[in-house]
């Protein structure tokens, strides 16, 4: 009986695949979120070799985020009230629009900002739309798959983004580049208007009506969350996590050069890539097996094996050194030699499983937990908080890098999240 029920939760991830509306609904997002995240660092590329300035891009960086903390919050409102196949279609289709006056090369750096805040914003009304719309195409006992695959296509195409931005730069220059990424939102646009929702999502009401409602829906937010424990615990968890993800941004340049001593840009291959490749795997066995764990259980795991592994990545030269590595490489091939390179990939491997334990369950905790009138306003303010916690590594933990070293900073962040697992789990 036991080996039935494996097959049946094993087929989870075919069986929510299967939904041609959620397979749409993938595909969007596959060229939707890779446009989105080359954007970040063509736009990063673009404005440091105009400039040859660090706070030139730093400012960039914050045109990024500012939106997320002056809308997010508001924007869920208003996408809780209305149709959100239109939101994910109509905003896609801006944003190609808006990227396109990159087309225009030495374009001055105060409208590359603007453009880029503009985009930024449209972006805040579609975060909440592609979340709160799975929900819509899924049947309830699908949720941990259907997130559990959505979270890979994001993780994918976040690494695919950070990888192909400079070579397809590089190879076929700022316009074509543009002109790509604005195709990419457009064909995104495309595949979102082939999406059937399951059940009505739209709403009569004006804008006037919703606008007067708004400072309302905010307030009853905040008394939502008061009073379901599960939505709060998640939502805190999430927001966490996310800082980590800046943490582990910020500080993986000076730990490839200061600690390992290789080139920055292998920052990808050595910690990028593994890191995706656990979150991967961990959508899949989450997506297979899930239903069966509890999801306060998965994040207070996850958090626990990256704030192990965060103490550890420092120590990575010692353990190579150790004798147990050298008797290890003995019996081992002699074309097999473990080294620290080895180490360090493994335990990015395990920051990526690690992460999915705690993204993909609490996400589909806020979609079980919350109904369709509360959803978009609740990860609205998901949206806003992440935003809000951007600015600790951008503006902060590089500096504390500079003063202590990055080696401390990881093994201070370690010993929270250590913590913080442990406090998230007697967390009611």
């Amino acid at each position: 009986m036991n080996s039935i029920k494996n097959a049946v939760h094993g087929n989870d991830i075919v069986k929510v695949l299967k939904i041609r509306s959620f397979l749409f609904l993938m595909i969007s997002e596959f060229f939707t979120q890779l446009a989105f995240n080359m954007q970040h660092f063509v736009l990063i590329f673009i404005i440091y070799e105009l400039t040859q300035s660090n706070t030139a891009v730093s400012g960039v960086i914050l045109s990024f985020t500012i939106p997320a903390i002056l809308f997010s919050l508001i924007s869920g409102v208003y996408v809780d009230r209305w149709n959100k196949k239109k939101v994910m279609f109509i905003t896609n289709f801006i944003r190609g629009l808006f990227i396109l006056p990159f087309l225009i090369l030495n374009l001055h750096l105060g409208l590359i900002y603007v453009f880029t805040f503009f985009i930024a914003v449209t972006t805040q009304f579609f975060l909440p739309a592609e979340a709160a719309i799975i929900p819509l195409l899924v049947p309830r006992k699908l949720l941990t798959a259907a997130n559990a695959v959505f979270s890979l296509g994001i993780y994918m195409t976040l690494l695919l983004g950070y990888i192909l931005s400079g070579p397809v730069l590089l190879l076929f220059g700022q316009v074509n580049t543009v002109l790509i990424l604005a195709a990419f939102f457009f064909v995104s646009a495309f595949f979102t208007s082939l999406i059937k929702l399951n059940v009505r999502d739209k709403t009569d009401d004006s804008d006037a009506e919703i606008a007067s409602s708004v400072s309302y829906e905010v307030r009853e937010i905040f008394s939502f969350m008061r009073k379901a424990k599960k939505v709060m615990h998640a939502l805190v968890v999430l927001t966490v996590s996310q800082a980590v993800i800046f943490m582990f941004a910020v500080l993986g340049p000076g730990y490839m050069s200061k600690i390992l001593g290789v080139e920055v840009e292998s920052l990808s291959w050595i910690l990028l890539a593994p890191a995706a490749i656990g979150m991967g795997l961990g959508g899949l066995l989450l997506g297979s097996y899930g239903r069966k764990l509890k999801h306060k259980f998965l994040s207070t795991v996850g958090f626990a094996l990256s704030g192990i592994v965060f103490i550890l990545l420092p120590l990575g030269d010692r353990v190579s050194s150790a004798g147990f590595v050298h008797s290890l490489n003995v019996y081992l091939p002699h074309v097999v030699d473990i080294n620290i390179l080895h180490i360090v990939v493994l335990l990015a491997f395990i920051v990526g499983f690690a992460n999915s334990l705690v993204f993909i369950p609490s996400n589909a905790t806020l979609q079980i937990e919350t109904n369709e009138k509360m959803r978009g306003r609740i990860y609205g303010f998901l949206n806003a908080l992440t935003g809000a916690v951007s600015f600790i590594p951008v503006i902060i933990a590089g500096g504390i890098a500079d003063i202590i070293g990055v080696a401390g900073v990881m093994t201070g962040l370690g010993i929270i999240l250590v913590f913080l697992s442990v406090m998230f789990y007697f967390f009611d």
